[in-house]
């Protein structure tokens, strides 16, 4: 097969979920022997974060026609008369607005599509986001069958979502839920959408912590990008200021970078924690390109989420045999974590992320067994599993359009 992964976003350089996702099905699928083909869009060149097999062919959409971007990302490039309708819709209907800038930044790539998809020739394409979607099965209304792929709840993300999107969802040959309790909830927005479910791929780590180990030294590890809204690191921060003194040979670091609003952010958590007088103790210490490292030379994995997708980071957490505690009533922690058995799950705030935190902390053995019990829990969602999965999702698709 001839697969086209389809990101109309920066993509290079860029350390977040949906990039690695994307980098790990394209070595999959190449791996199984198929055509593979990435299609990004932004106004720089040069190599993905994640790993990436040198037989993938990659495609920006900006630099087939450099001269005609002024801006480096399809987001700033829409200006002047668009721009000021964009705002004045905004004002009445705010949703129709995200559906008119939508419509403009896909006129602006029309070209770019067309040419790009002219050269790949590919037999189906998987959108790694509904955006993305919307541009290609309704601005360039390709015959090609487009999977679109999600990449965080539908209760969270679709309420808000453009008309076009939620279009396009319904014209794809299948959209992709990554849970299990997400399909209802696409459904309920898209009652006639084919919905594909299949959970993301968890690396199965060879490296295992040591929890029983003696350390003069215990950590508190959290891997996520820097965002207040979504991942909430500063309710970390404040659990552990309410923990410090009675645990003092504990400290805690957090991994991960982020976007100009998640800098801003990791300035405002930096301060947070001097005010604590935690300075020695918390550490904000950035991407890490081999984060398993990490992982292994952690205790407890802490996930304050307020939503996700599939929770990439702390299923790979729980791969490398860390216990961890997260918020109930994020979607995503529950399908993963069964409470008290292979991690633990509190109720929303401070004081009670402290306590599950504080429960692990004052229990080696328990980090131990429900470490285990998490490592145990994720084999099936080895590797080979999910791609065998989309390998026979993308061929019967594949197949059924050919002889159609």
């Amino acid at each position: 097969m001839k697969i086209a992964l389809a990101y109309f976003e920066k993509f290079i350089e860029m350390s977040g979920g949906i990039e690695r996702v994307c980098c790990n099905m394209a070595n999959a699928m190449v791996k199984r022997g198929h055509d593979v083909s990435i299609i990004y869009c932004y106004g720089r060149s040069g190599k993905p974060f994640y790993s990436l097999d040198p037989s993938v062919k990659v495609y920006n959409l900006m630099a087939l026609h450099p001269e005609k971007w002024k801006k480096l990302s399809l987001s700033q490039c829409v200006s002047g008369p668009d721009k000021l309708i964009r705002e004045i819709i905004r004002a009445f209907a705010p949703n129709k607005a995200r559906d008119w800038n939508e419509s403009v930044k896909g006129r602006m790539i029309l070209s770019e599509i067309q040419q790009v998809l002219g050269k790949c020739q590919p037999d189906i394409i998987v959108s790694l986001r509904f955006e993305t979607g919307n541009y290609l099965l309704n601005t360039a209304n390709v015959k090609t069958p487009v999977v679109m792929r999600s990449y965080i709840s539908p209760k969270v993300i679709l309420p808000k979502a453009p008309a076009g999107e939620l279009t396009a969802i319904e014209k794809s040959a299948a959209t992709h839920v990554q849970l299990k309790s997400d399909i209802s909830d696409m459904k309920a927005f898209c009652p006639h959408a084919n919905i594909v479910w299949i959970p993301n791929a968890v690396p199965q780590y060879e490296q295992q912590v040591d929890l029983m180990k003696d350390k003069a030294t215990y950590k508190i590890i959290h891997v996520g990008r820097m965002n207040k809204e979504q991942k909430q690191q500063h309710l970390l921060v404040d659990a552990f200021a309410l923990l410090a003194n009675e645990f003092p040979n504990w400290t805690v670091e957090f991994w991960g970078g982020g976007n100009e609003s998640g800098v801003a952010y990791a300035d405002e958590l930096r301060k947070k924690i001097s005010d604590y007088g935690l300075s020695d103790r918390v550490f904000l210490k950035g991407e890490n390109r081999h984060i398993v490292d990490e992982y292994v030379k952690g205790d407890i994995f802490c996930f304050p989420s307020a939503y996700e997708g599939f929770p990439n980071a702390l299923a790979e957490a729980m791969s490398a045999g860390l216990p961890a505690v997260a918020f109930r009533s994020c979607s995503g922690t529950a399908d993963l974590i069964e409470d008290h058995k292979n991690g633990i799950l509190v109720k929303d705030g401070v004081d009670a992320l402290a306590g599950g935190l504080r429960e692990l902390m004052n229990d080696q053995k328990m980090r131990a067994v429900i470490g285990q019990h998490a490592r145990d829990s994720m084999h099936g969602y080895a590797p080979e599993i999910i791609w065998d999965k989309w390998e026979n999702v993308l061929k019967d698709i594949v197949d059924k359009n050919f002889h159609s």
